[in-house]
């Protein structure tokens, strides 16, 4: 069967907000009231990619001194109103900023010469759709335009699962996620619509993606081919289809030719039990995110795969149950509080953080810097323990990463990946092309190089390249002040660990 598939701070930013709300409501009368200067738009409506960076952009007229702007950005819907950005007079106001968009958000401060203003926004979350207001004032002059950003998810490459049900039944299932919401497809050889036979779960992920598991249970006939289509609403089934129609009338030809030349060869050689023997199904790998079709039309490869047994499309978590292993009684509960209750985390501005601002969020790198004894060590191992463990204390929220790696750097020989695979205790030869996948992939996991010196020029160089290359992995790493000056000039967030003073009388 061919199957493809702190209460007080929030009293304040509240406040502020208000304030910002209120500058803005003042503020109508005369960006209205302005015939002179004006504000127009680039464009009305912005497209981007989750993760991705968008720049929004307004025109506004000729000044005749930039230190007499006003520039102001914000989100109108969904409601309440986000206050993005604020420059007055030359001078950048971050009191209001949204703690959404912070680090996320900057005006380009050169295309003001140009009579623009471009707000950058970065690490684009789902939830940054929406309305955005930009206001622009010269003096007592002004104008407002407005915007709409729309971020979206591609959907990710089909997961196929087969599993036996009974004697003459398969469970076909397809499993994929993205945004916005996308409605699954299913079809047979003969490009009969199968969905209303199919079941369809949805659940919302961290980042507001949208989860689907469709599945359709189906006769185990061997010459027939099954599809599913991820569907956005502006898509149309038979035009996604049909472009497979042909491949897939040539393909069940072949297939029908192969299983009569397979039961006669089996016949000439005595073999005329066949209730005992695999049925097998076509398996093969999806070209797009969106359908998965029965021909990889790069390769023109066909794998088979028994139906006999569950089968399913994800590998053995066997490098995750080894890091989980390995990890597993680093530190207890106790021994945890203790130490997190006397570490002080610093921004690079000294602004005091809290400990859980040491986990990077997605493709993001964090350098922890500090001195001897300082802890450092002991936070990653915590960090580890808390992955492994599901400590019932678990500050960062770290257990739904897929996969952690912990790597001391201190006495680290060979390039980037050597490294990895080193501080890696497998029983068997570990696979490189498995960790490979799993750091420069989609899996969701944290990368702890602990004790970073640069110098070695193999490993410095590798690692500039993993950095560039990886598409998910959340990395820290740790280090001792003026030990990593390239890393500490890239790097957007430094953080710097110190050891709280002991109280009187502890």
């Amino acid at each position: 069967m061919p199957f493809n598939c702190s209460d007080t701070r929030r009293k304040k930013g509240s406040m502020r907000g208000t304030l910002v709300i209120i500058f803005q409501a003042l503020l109508w009368p005369v960006v209205s009231a302005s015939a002179m200067f004006t504000v127009s738009l680039e464009k009305s409506v912005y497209e981007a990619e989750l993760h991705g960076d968008v720049r929004l952009v307004c025109l506004f007229s000729k000044v005749k001194s930039l230190s007499d702007l006003a520039v102001m950005w914000s989100r109108v819907e969904p409601k309440p109103d986000v206050n993005l950005y604020w420059l007055e007079r030359g001078k950048e106001i971050h009191n209001y900023t949204n703690t959404a968009f912070i680090k996320r958000a900057h005006l380009i401060h050169e295309q003001l010469n140009q009579n623009r203003a471009v707000l950058h926004l970065k690490k684009l979350r789902v939830k940054d759709s929406g309305t955005y207001r930009c206001i622009v004032k010269e003096g007592d002059d002004g104008d407002y335009k407005q915007v709409t950003l729309n971020v979206t998810a591609p959907y990710t490459l089909i997961k196929k699962t087969v599993i036996k049900k009974g004697q003459d039944e398969v469970e076909l299932s397809c499993e994929s996620q993205g945004f916005p919401s996308a409605q699954v497809i299913w079809s047979d050889g003969q490009n009969a619509n199968l969905t209303d036979m199919s079941n369809s779960t949805t659940q919302s992920t961290d980042e507001d993606l949208i989860h689907i598991i469709s599945k359709l249970t189906v006769k185990r006939d061997l010459v027939n081919n099954y599809t599913c289509s991820f569907l956005m609403k502006d898509e149309i089934l038979p035009h996604c289809s049909a472009q497979y129609v042909w491949i897939v009338a040539v393909v069940v030809v072949l297939l029908a030719i192969v299983f009569i030349s397979v039961i006669l060869h089996r016949r000439k050689n005595g073999q005329k039990n066949r209730r005992n023997e695999s049925s097998k199904c076509a398996f093969l790998f999806p070209h797009s995110a969106k359908t998965d079709s029965l021909l990889n039309v790069n390769e023109n490869v066909m794998q088979t795969c028994d139906i006999n047994s569950e089968e399913t499309a994800e590998k053995p978590p066997s490098l995750r149950n080894m890091l989980i292993q390995q990890y597993l009684h680093l530190c207890t509960n106790t021994e945890i509080n203790s130490r997190l209750a006397s570490y002080a985390l610093l921004s690079k501005e000294g602004q005091s953080l809290n400990i859980s601002s040491i986990l990077p969020d997605k493709k993001e790198i964090i350098l922890l810097l500090g001195e001897p004894d300082s802890g450092k060590t002991s936070l990653a191992q915590i960090l580890s323990s808390c992955w492994a463990e599901s400590t019932t204390t678990d500050p960062f929220n770290i257990h739904r990463l897929h996969l952690v790696f912990q790597v001391d750097c201190s006495r680290a020989k060979g390039d980037f990946f050597q490294v990895i695979k080193s501080s890696v205790s497998y029983e068997k030869p570990l696979d490189m092309s498995e960790l490979r996948e799993a750091l420069l992939g989609t899996t969701d996991c944290l990368l702890i190089l602990d004790g970073y010196l640069e110098g070695n020029k193999e490993l410095d160089e590798t690692l500039e390249w993993f950095l560039t290359e990886r598409q998910t992995c959340r990395v820290l790493v740790t280090s001792h002040p003026g030990k990593c000056p390239a890393l500490e000039k890239s790097v957007r967030t430094v953080l710097h660990l110190t050891q709280k003073p002991e109280e009187p009388g502890s």
